[in-house]
């Protein structure tokens, strides 16, 4: 593109950027997603139990008080919080987990969430 907004001739006006990108894409620090709509995103909690926030603290179950709470995630839209000591389950968005667990107040949060899908 010219300095003044207006495509060379002979080039389309997203030739500089696709030429960036394919520069981009040629530097080992630069990751890039993948163009095809092949590869699938995959969580990185996805087959992993997680007892823990992302500061080490123990999440406690809102109905027993047990440190016995963890979060499962069956794909890569639910978050699933269980109980091992009294049955607890609640379920919630993948979104709504990650909100969750990166504020400082991890088990408040679940308590007030539990409590608002009982009524």
């Amino acid at each position: 593109m010219t300095s003044k907004g207006k495509p060379k001739p002979g080039k389309s006006e997203y030739a500089d950027a696709e030429a960036t990108a394919q520069n981009l894409s040629k530097d080992p620090g630069v990751k890039t997603p993948p163009v095809s709509g092949k590869a699938k995103a995959v969580p990185h909690y996805q087959h992993k139990d997680v007892t823990q926030s992302i500061r080490q603290e123990k999440l406690v179950c809102p109905q027993c008080g047990e440190q016995t709470l963890h979060a499962e995630f069956p794909d890569q839209f639910e978050a699933w919080l269980k109980c091992s000591s009294c049955d607890f389950f609640m379920g919630m968005s993948n979104d709504d987990w990650h909100r969750m667990e990166n504020s400082p107040n991890i088990n408040e949060k679940i308590k007030k969430m539990a409590k608002k899908q009982e009524t």
